[in-house]
């Protein structure tokens, strides 16, 4: 069983690596408008986000994905993808 939670842990430490990481690609994404970029990458992120209990990152994530998919105004968008990077943020403070 350790060696289980052992892969768990790596596990969720990759995953936390890469949410951060992600952080650069959605600021970038944001500031160019570039919102198909941010919608596959908010995508991905609130896929991931469940498995390893950051459930609240993931449905932030998937508020931006959602308001990007129904073609909602920057105005919209913007306090969405603001709130997701507060909480990646916060997750890289965590770690």
């Amino acid at each position: 069983m350790a060696e289980f939670d052992e892969r768990v842990a790596a596990l969720t430490a990759r995953f936390t690596g890469e949410a951060i990481g992600s952080m650069a690609v959605i600021e970038a994404c944001l500031t160019r408008r570039a919102w198909a970029d941010l919608s596959t990458q908010c995508h991905s992120l609130a896929g991931r986000a469940g498995m390893f209990g950051q459930a609240s990152l993931g449905e932030a994530a998937r508020a931006v994905e959602e308001a990007i998919d129904a073609k909602a105004p920057a105005t919209v968008i913007k306090p969405l993808a603001l709130d997701l990077l507060d909480q990646l943020r916060a997750l890289r403070q965590e770690r």
